[in-house]
């Protein structure tokens, strides 16, 4: 370890007084407040570099010295913006899921509704199967067992996918022959097909790339015949 990586980590260790640990470092002098945009970058930071930290190393091996190291800045830093580990974990996943969402409400929007259904889950299923989903599950389930808010996480970001299915139903660029009469049950029919084909590929240890294309394939295809069986049935 550099002398320079000794003395920050005594620094760090040291802060006591409410003091900046980079202040004390570098011998900088902050001048006024920072502005919104300054702080959100700063606090996005402070989250980009625990998100990386967990990944490298799970919830064993997090600790605020380890972020505020990866992050190259001072520990008081963080405690000012978020005074412990679960309100950090908590802003954490929060910020993972908006950034997920507004991904795959993006993506292949321009595209006809059942082409970006198929893509879409295809990208899902990836991702839950990928070291960031894998992650994800996990730090929803140990703010469950911190402070039971585990599962109400994960029932705000089922209700927002919802709501985002149910927009792609009646905003596409070719929804109009779909036809469909209640929209949420169908949009909460999709999510609960991805749910349970996720846990169950899980289970069978099917989830290479080759095999979630075909499925998702597949599932679209069938989804889209129920709706628009159930379209002229009605």
């Amino acid at each position: 370890m550099s002398d320079l990586s000794v003395t920050t980590d005594a620094v760090l260790d040291g802060v006591t007084d409410g003091s900046d640990a980079e202040t004390l470092v570098c011998g900088a002098i902050r001048r006024g407040r920072p502005s919104i945009a300054e702080a959100e970058a700063l606090s996005g930071r402070i989250l980009d570099a625990s998100w990386e930290i967990l990944l490298a190393g799970g919830f064993e091996n997090f600790t605020f010295d380890r972020v505020a190291r990866h992050a190259h800045i001072g520990k008081a830093t963080i405690y000012s913006r978020f005074p412990g580990k679960i309100e950090l974990m908590q802003a954490l996943l929060l910020r993972r899921v908006e950034q997920r969402t507004e991904q795959l409400r993006q993506q292949w929007s321009d595209l006809p509704v059942e082409s970006a259904f198929r893509l879409r889950a295809a990208d899902i299923m990836k991702m839950l199967f990928s070291p960031d989903g894998v992650m994800t599950e996990r730090l929803i389930d140990w703010l469950d067992q911190e402070i039971g808010e585990g599962q109400q996480m994960r029932a705000n970001t089922y209700r927002n996918a919802i709501e985002s299915i149910s927009r792609s139903l009646t905003d596409g660029p070719d929804v109009a022959d779909l036809k469909v009469s209640n929209v949420e049950l169908a949009a909460r029919l999709w999510i609960e097909g991805l749910i349970g084909h996720a846990r169950l590929a899980c289970t069978e240890g099917v989830s290479s790339p080759a095999e979630i294309d075909r499925w998702a394939r597949d599932y679209t295809i069938f989804y889209f015949a129920g709706l628009r069986a159930m379209a002229n049935v009605e």
